[in-house]
């Protein structure tokens, strides 16, 4: 005999049924919303847009840092170095002006000066060499303060004369030691790579764009590494060398016959691509004037250049490339003139959608008291 369902127990079953499919269907709605491309918290296209926004910050960095490094060559050597104040001062190793009649600096647009050591030591691989020519001119700021593993950091050198040379990485280690000509402690490992003509430049934070030490060497064993003095470690006898410079005898320096101030196409056209790359970053920051190096302070340029940024500058835009074409240059006796067009790819948050607007310019171009570039007048299109 087959056992009779009661009214109640069919009842009950009737409830769990539709409980069941409700939790299913509630279930399944969950995992449509959650796998859904508009509803991820981070979507593929988000994070690409804050990868190349970062890309944008390192671009920034660069184009600022080139103008205060230097090339740096003796009639022995042939390193780099970095502006470290507002009186002229070069920082870079010993080794790199070690014995050396004379000394020679070149910045990133190929202007040459005379330098003089001001202060070398005899235990640790630094030097400072003094440019008069370019007091007045301000450095990058600093960082005084040590920095942990993982920091992302940028290399800037001249290895084998190609100036104004970059790499990137993080710091590896900290706190490291040893002894060669000259005794190196508490360094930095960076994973950043440097080699011959390198020693002596500047190693920055990407996330700050301070100046984190000096670039100073490698290791035959682990050239996939180089080490770097952090800044904060020395500073105290930078001062005691800036302070109190050594007064060396007239006739034992030599100045060479350097080049006047000079345009040449190759530099006009990586000066403006630099100029080019710092305006997503400015773009993007409503405070930020990052394009400052690269303008002449109190022009016409200065004045248009401002204009543009509060044009470009928009709350709902993120822009994250820029291209740049060179169309045309023009060098005269005391300026030189470059037609050129980038375009700009941005991010609109407010659409959530990719586009592009395309910027065109004229731009005039002298050489200022630094021997560096400068746009003294721009207009755009």
């Amino acid at each position: 005999m087959t056992p009779k369902t009661t009214a109640k127990i069919t009842k009950t079953n009737q409830i769990i049924a539709v409980l069941t499919v409700l939790l299913l269907v509630v279930v399944a709605w969950g995992l449509y919303w959650f796998l859904s491309p508009d509803n991820n918290a981070t979507s593929p296209s988000s994070a690409a847009s804050e990868e190349t926004v970062a890309e944008t910050q390192l671009e920034a960095i660069v184009a600022q840092a080139k103008t205060q490094a230097y090339t740096l060559y003796t009639d022995l050597e042939q390193g780099s170095g970095f502006l470290i104040n507002n009186k002229g001062d070069i920082l870079t190793n010993a080794h790199v002006v070690l014995d050396g009649s004379f000394i020679t600096v070149k910045n990133s647009d190929g202007q040459e000066f005379n330098g003089v050591v001001i202060g070398m030591s005899e235990t640790e691989d630094l030097a400072i060499v003094r440019v008069d020519r370019l007091a007045g001119k301000e450095p990058l700021e600093i960082e005084m303060e040590p920095v942990d593993v993982g920091t992302p950091v940028i290399a800037i050198g001249s290895p084998n004369d190609e100036s104004n040379t970059v790499t990137t990485g993080e710091i590896a280690a900290t706190n490291i030691e040893f002894s060669d000509e000259y005794e190196y402690t508490e360094l930095y490992e960076m994973t950043a790579e440097i080699a011959q003509g390198s020693s002596g430049g500047p190693l920055i934070s990407a996330n700050t764009g301070k100046i984190l030490g000096i670039n100073s060497i490698i290791l035959q064993e682990k050239p996939e590494s180089g080490y770097a003095i952090p800044m904060y470690t020395i500073w105290e006898q930078l001062i005691e060398w800036i302070n109190n410079p050594l007064v060396t005898e007239e006739q034992e320096i030599i100045l060479q016959d350097i080049r006047d101030p000079y345009f040449e196409e190759d530099l006009l056209a990586n000066f403006i691509t630099d100029y080019f790359e710092m305006l997503p970053y400015t773009f993007n920051d409503e405070i930020a004037s990052d394009y400052s190096p690269y303008v002449a302070p109190s022009s016409k340029a200065e004045t248009k250049a401002s204009e543009m940024d509060e044009e470009y500058t928009q709350p709902d835009r993120t822009y994250e490339t820029i291209e740049t074409t060179i169309n045309a240059i023009d060098i005269n006796e005391t300026s030189a003139t470059i037609e050129a067009d980038a375009e700009l790819t941005y991010q609109d948050e407010k659409n959530d959608t990719s586009s592009s607007v395309t910027h065109q310019g004229v731009y005039t171009v002298t050489i200022n008291q630094y021997g560096d570039y400068q746009i003294e007048d721009m207009i755009n299109q």
